[in-house]
């Protein structure tokens, strides 16, 4: 296939895909929904995930089982488009990016519930569904009852020596908090430098704008929730920022060191992350990484001619659609009206 015809296809494919994510009307329709079985039976017979969900007793189900089988699809999805990529490399760690970021969320929930004395409940969560997709032991990891056992199941794997390093004192809990930034900031890394190895630099470009943003969005969220929440100084909330981005440090300075949420917004007006923010819609201050990224890669998936940046753009919205759909599953879990789970999207 020529080059003109491989791009073409692969912009298709996206727009296409994105055509069959949820729609309003059934967002509405599984916000109606009062019980999990309820939501996994829509799922199943009126969505596009129905073919991850095929064979899965709607009457007897939890998120535990639903999340990992409705994360397959986005594993499914990245398969697909990475096929017609003619940026086979960006492809394929694009592709392994999505995994690490699931396997970094296995990691972390065994090591959470360890935290608090439990790493026994790990094994009623675990995704076994998700084994074909990754080179981490699940099965192994759902065992574990130490650090130390935590270590062995992981020997090999890129996430090893970041772990060691983390590995507590005698009595001392975990440094979760501190660990799950240096692994996301280590995924951003191997990401970027994938990025600067393309051939082409439009390309090259292209990618490490749209990447460089969705982490300005990252940064930009964390300071806000940092700052409202926990009130941390300057320097503690640069300890836990991404080290890549658009933003110049001046300003990520200047945004760390603002007193107020308020004047976090005053201050990056000026930004283009500020003027995007202007534009957004959203109930809670959680919510806006979610809102600028779903606003910004709506944009790149009707409008860029790069077949790689819509494949991009349409998985970060299929992420941003499952988020959404884990929301509705706890607050229906919880009984928590129609109207208050509307709260809890975002579109």
């Amino acid at each position: 296939m020529s080059s003109s015809k491989t791009s073409t296809a692969i912009l298709a494919k996206a727009r296409a895909m994105y055509g069959k994510c949820l729609t309003d009307k059934d967002y509405d329709e599984l916000m109606e929904c009062h019980t999990v079985s309820e939501v996994a039976a829509y799922l199943k017979t009126r969505t596009n995930y129905a073919s991850v969900l095929t064979g899965l007793n709607e009457n007897d189900v939890h998120r535990g089982q639903l999340e990992p089988l409705l994360r397959q699809n986005i594993y499914y999805d990245v398969t697909a488009l990475s096929r017609y990529s003619q940026n086979v490399n960006i492809s394929s760690n694009f592709s392994d990016f999505i995994i690490s970021k699931m396997e970094v969320e296995q990691i972390m929930r065994c090591l959470t519930l360890m935290n608090i004395g439990r790493p026994q409940e790990y094994v009623y969560t675990v995704p076994l569904s998700l084994d074909k997709f990754t080179e981490i032991n699940l099965k192994g990891l759902a065992s574990v009852k130490t650090y130390d056992d935590v270590l062995e199941v992981l020997k090999g794997t890129k996430y090893f020596s970041t772990l060691k390093k983390f590995k507590p004192k005698d009595e001392e809990k975990i440094n979760i908090a501190d660990l799950e930034v240096q692994l996301s900031n280590e995924q951003y890394g191997r990401l970027l430098d994938a990025v600067s190895k393309s051939k082409s630099k439009t390309d090259r470009n292209e990618i490490k704008d749209i990447f460089s943003a969705i982490l300005d969005f990252e940064n930009i969220s964390r300071i806000l929730r940092l700052k409202k929440y926990y009130k941390f100084s300057a320097g503690q909330i640069k300890e836990k920022l991404i080290p890549y981005g658009k933003l110049s440090e001046k300003v990520i300075d200047e945004l760390c060191a603002a007193e107020t949420v308020q004047d976090v917004f005053e201050r990056s007006r000026s930004t283009y992350v500020g003027k995007l923010m202007s534009k957004l819609q959203y109930n809670d201050l959680t919510q806006i990484k979610n809102a600028m990224v779903g606003m910004y890669c709506k944009h790149h998936l009707r409008l860029s001619a790069n077949p790689t940046i819509v494949m991009i753009s349409y998985i970060y919205l299929k992420e941003l659609e499952l988020t959404n759909i884990i929301n509705i599953i706890e607050a229906t879990r919880y009984g928590i009206s129609a109207s208050e789970k509307a709260k809890l999207l975002v579109r």
